[in-house]
């Protein structure tokens, strides 16, 4: 029997998540809302058992599997993480997990002591395309050098928690992570140098759109262009010594869509179709079987590695 509960009834939560639990592994779910929040219909389509509680406080009470997946606004991650880790289950964070390197360590180490799971769903990394990029260069006996990467988007509601310095908003805390974390699967390692420019603010001085360079070991690097003011694209292009490619919709991609990776080789191009897949499916399907293994170690380190290299982003703003 796998049980999870969900800390947050988000919109992505109703949308994307619900939908696909019981293809993921599980037998029933739990979710808590904010004490303010109204239930509404949403999660009576779900096709496993529900178990409803009125507060975070509850849900972590209340709830009898092993699983928790913190999705609060992201100034809370870490609070509502360690009472998860606290309560003896282990935990998914949503992205971004932690707002300082200092944060991400002490939750990490927390974690090790009891001998608990904790990761950063940054659930497009599951995605079977990626390893169909990995697998073009590797035919080709070459390997990506430089990263562009594009990943905007027109303005939220003005509403939004994006926009609210207290409730951890930003452009780089929230895109932080894909930038990061797309950077360390391809080039490996962490950047030697980073730089970062930020393009426009609100008028207390929130960030709402950056560019970034991140200098890797042996001539690596990553460009990209976050932000949440431009018309949308989601796009990482990849250069290697006589290898091109580039894909669309890499952070997102719809469950059903066989991605088209354009490539270039040798001065030739060509298209490659990558398998469908449902990236959350995919993310809580390796969860269970990690769980399952009782090694945690590879969930570690990635998240501190990324939160080590957001926390040099913020360091290294011009």
């Amino acid at each position: 029997m796998a049980s999870i509960l969900f800390l947050g009834y988000s919109n992505l939560l109703k949308a994307r998540i619900l939908p696909i639990l019981s293809k993921a592994g599980f037998t029933s779910v739990g979710i808590a809302k904010y004490s303010g929040q109204e239930w509404d219909e949403e999660y009576r389509k779900c096709d496993i058992p529900v178990t409803c509680y009125d507060s975070y406080e509850e849900g972590l009470k209340h709830f009898q599997g092993v699983l928790v997946y913190v999705s609060t606004v992201n100034s809370t991650h870490i609070a509502y993480a360690t009472a998860a880790l606290n309560a003896g289950f282990h935990v998914i964070i949503d992205k971004p997990a932690a707002e300082s390197y200092e944060n991400a360590k002490r939750l990490v180490e927390m974690a090790r002591e009891k001998h608990l799971f904790v990761g950063e769903s940054t659930v497009y990394l599951e995605h079977p395309q990626l390893d169909t990029v990995k697998q073009i260069f590797s035919d080709n006996n070459d390997a990506p050098k430089l990263l562009t990467v594009h990943f905007t988007m027109p303005p939220f509601q003005p509403n939004n928690f994006r926009y609210q310095k207290s409730l951890g908003g930003g452009a780089i805390m929230d895109t932080a992570p894909y930038a990061v974390s797309v950077a360390r699967y391809f080039l490996g390692g962490e950047p030697e140098q980073v730089s970062c420019v930020v393009n426009e603010r609100q008028a207390d001085g929130l960030d709402i759109e950056y560019s970034l360079l991140m200098q890797y070991p042996d001539g690596k690097a990553m460009i990209g262009h976050f932000g949440f003011n431009t018309e949308y694209i989601n796009q990482v292009f990849l250069l290697g010594n006589r290898t091109n490619v580039t894909i669309n919709r890499i952070f997102t991609i719809p469950d059903t869509l066989e991605n088209e990776i354009q490539v270039t080789h040798m001065n030739e191009q060509s298209i490659v179709k990558a398998p469908a897949g449902n990236n959350f499916e995919l993310y809580l399907r390796r969860t269970l079987q990690t769980l399952s293994t009782d090694n945690y170690e590879s969930a570690y380190e990635a998240l501190l590695s990324d939160a080590k290299v957001k926390q040099m982003i913020f360091e290294n703003i011009q």
